[in-house]
């Protein structure tokens, strides 16, 4: 085994590189014993730490204590890098410089500062009293304000409630309701929402805009101005950031550091119905994840952060935790994902966590741009590179000296040239595209499993290993079990279950919510995922299917239509899916939202669309829906095509008779969080598809009843 502890800024614990890792025969061990009935499998635990589960470093217990090991790491050292606007080109389009930094030093101070402005606010304008534990709301999208905040409220044991960019006015008011919220940080845009909803809102006193706005003098009434006389009128204290800053830095306030077991952040799942529940985060919760994947994929001093990811989601939360803990630099982007090539070229970031949905669309343009060059030749020498780093995989190997150096070195700079890693989280990744990705890029790309309730840990595939389909072994800091659900048929002796959870990354409960909590969180200590899982014998854990959302047919058999889903959208044709099914039908029907790149060529080719008509864009709500689309969409040639595809991806997944969907609505217009049909995370909310859609499903059901007492056509006869 071989394990480096002398690294410069590791924290002096080990850390096992690919070639270490790969010695290991199991990654994660059964305890001898623990396997006590066919329930229920043994427990499992990370062959990095089967005696014991990590919990934290010597002096590191807190979040607190993370910033200030990155400080002490590398104070003078970039921290918060962002791209300002300064100015527009003659076509009126932005301009942007490049990166500005603050260093670990500053930005130690800014949090300071501002954390003691804070409290000041608290005592002198919401009335508590100093030695309150309090809840401050943080909404915006990712940008160096959001960081500080959450470092300012880490130094007064303040607990954060993260409120996504995109969140509706309903949800944002049951959020600050349900937290008792008494002071918002925020981007100016979101000032009139919080007004609005402020007689709504009785805990709401005070709103920091994080924007320096005070107009010159000569400038007259501003927006900043209006809002400030709105916010009287409404009796809400209306500040900016640097103020807050100032105002902490004039009276400064004794730090209030956290203890380990104090809520971090109270982070609201976007649930897909009903209204979300917040997930109390314990300090001991933030870096015990941290800790444990610092194992097998560390970061060092000198990587630098791409930070895209809503930090309000926990898992962007996390992998900053990592950053900062060695001293290395986050960039963020500029709020527009499609600018985000861009951000690379000028970031040159060295880390990337990221999502399915984004990594499919980088699959889909090196694809594309590879095998419709224009070239027969390029075409084919793009395939045989390929072919021959796909094998090289299988051989644990991710480099190639001639196809990297003409092919593939290519595709690594639209990366920005320095990436050496990516993390995948938050749904799966398909099998090809994740073998596609490794060997095009050419460096270790990983996947993850986890939610919100286990501060987005649970798994994650280990460097070295290059096998696809699984989200590795369980991490350091918790323990895995596989518990029988027979209603859907899975067995623990067969080693397939729900999976369930315990450890130091498990959350306290749910905010104000005892019922919902003793639901998920067993009386010693296991939390159930809702995932169905399989362990093999490395110890890797497959998700195979989920338990949430699951129902009945009227015939009795139990359907999970994420999991269907997940076949069909192997189709190039679907961007989009919702499978429906209740108790009262035998058959499940289901909408489909067509990808407009590939259905408008495919169209074009098949004559269903003028050779003239414009390409199809990509997944973009505010273009969405293209006249053309929608007129493809009642194209009954169409979604007999579409259908046909559907059909042949079940049947490629071997699904069940009853699990196929068996006719379909095509629907134009894209999904969103602005059409209210996506949670923040992109999760589709599945009560708003049944609703929206209720009379086309009932006309769907009345098509498969028809056509189910259509009398066969008769056979011909034979000459």
């Amino acid at each position: 085994m071989h394990a480096f502890a002398n690294k410069p800024g590791n924290l002096n614990v080990p850390y096992y590189d690919p070639e270490a890792l790969m010695k290991f025969k199991q990654q994660a061990v059964e305890l001898p014993g623990t396997r006590k009935d066919d329930t229920e499998t043994g427990i499992f635990r990370s062959a990095l730490a089967p005696g014991e589960l990590v919990k934290d470093y010597p002096g590191i217990k807190t979040a607190y204590d993370l910033l200030e090991q990155g400080i002490k790491t590398n104070p003078n050292g970039p921290l918060l890098g962002h791209r300002r606007v300064i100015g527009r080109d003659k076509t009126g389009a932005l301009q942007w410089s490049g990166y500005t930094w603050e260093t670990y030093k500053k930005v130690g101070e800014r949090r300071l500062n501002l954390g003691a402005g804070l409290q000041q606010i608290y005592t002198d304008v919401v009335g508590g009293d100093a030695e309150d534990k309090y809840n401050i709301g943080i909404y915006s999208i990712n940008r160096p304000e959001w960081l500080i905040t959450s470092w300012a409220a880490d130094a007064y044991a303040i607990s954060t409630v993260a409120l996504y960019d995109t969140l509706g006015p309903e949800t944002t008011e049951f959020i600050l309701n349900h937290a008792d919220v008494p002071i918002v940080v925020t981007s100016i845009d979101k000032v009139p929402i919080l007004l609005k909803l402020s007689e709504q809102i009785p805990t709401l006193k005070a709103i920091v805009v994080m924007e320096s706005v005070t107009p010159a003098p000569t400038s007259g009434p501003s927006a900043y101005s209006v809002l400030k006389q709105w916010a009287t009128e409404k009796e809400i204290a209306l500040f900016e950031f640097n103020e807050v800053e100032e105002l902490g830095k004039q009276n400064p306030v004794p730090l209030r550091l956290p203890v380990p077991d104090d809520v971090w952040c109270i982070c609201y799942t976007s649930g897909t119905t009903g209204n979300p529940k917040g997930a109390l985060l314990t300090h001991t919760n933030a870096v015990a994840v941290q800790r444990a994947t610092e194992m097998t994929i560390p970061m060092w001093k000198d990587d630098i952060h791409c930070s895209y990811l809503p930090l309000a989601h926990v898992f962007e939360k996390v992998v900053i935790n990592s950053v900062i803990v060695k001293g290395a630099a986050i960039g963020f982007f500029r709020g527009d994902v499609t600018l985000l090539m861009d951000d690379f070229t000028t970031l040159k970031p060295t880390t990337f966590p990221s999502v399915p949905r984004l990594l499919n669309r980088i699959y889909d343009k090196i694809n594309q741009g590879a095998l419709e060059s224009g070239s027969a030749v390029k075409a084919g020498l793009f395939r045989m590179a390929l072919n021959s780093k796909l094998e090289g995989l299988k051989q644990g190997t991710l480099s190639h000296p001639l196809w990297d150096r003409l092919v593939f070195n290519k595709v690594k700079a639209v990366m920005g040239g320095r990436m050496r890693f990516i993390l995948s989280g938050s749904a799966p990744l398909s099998k090809d595209v994740m073998a596609f990705l490794r060997a095009a890029f050419g460096f270790q790309i990983s996947e993850g499993y986890g939610q919100t309730e286990s501060t987005a840990g649970c798994g994650v595939t280990w460097p070295g290993d290059y096998t696809v389909g699984h989200v590795g072994p369980t991490i350091a800091c918790q323990e895995v079990k596989l518990v029988s659900v027979p209603e859907m048929n899975y067995n623990a002796k067969d080693n397939k279950g729900e999976i369930w959870l315990r450890g130091h990354n498990v959350f306290k409960g749910y905010h104000k919510d005892p019922e919902k909590t003793a639901e998920t969180i067993t009386e010693d200590g296991w939390l159930k995922t809702g995932d169905i899982g399989s362990i093999d014998e490395k110890g890797r854990i497959y998700i195979i299917d989920r338990k949430k959302n699951i129902f009945k047919l009227a015939q009795g058999e139990y359907i999970a239509p994420e999991k269907i889903e997940n076949t069909y959208i192997k189709s190039n044709f679907v961007a989009q899916m919702y499978v429906h099914g209740d108790s009262l039908q035998s058959e499940l029907v289901g909408v489909v939202v067509p990808d407009p790149e590939y259905s408008t060529q495919w169209a074009k080719d098949h004559g269903l669309l003028p050779a003239s008509t414009p390409a199809g864009v990509p997944l973009n709500p505010a273009q969405s829906p293209q006249p053309h689309m929608v007129e493809l969409c009642k194209n009954p040639k169409f979604r007999k095509a579409v259908q046909a595809d559907l059909d042949s991806f079940g049947k490629g997944d071997k699904l069940r008779g009853f699990e196929y969907v068996k006719a379909i609505h095509l629907e134009p217009e894209v999904w969103s969080v602005d059409n209210n049909m996506m949670t923040p995370t992109f999760k589709l909310k599945r009560n708003e598809a049944a609703d929206k859609y209720r009379p086309i499903i009932d006309a769907l059901y009345e098509e498969v009843a028809a056509a189910k007492e259509a009398p066969a056509e008769a056979p011909k006869a034979k000459l």
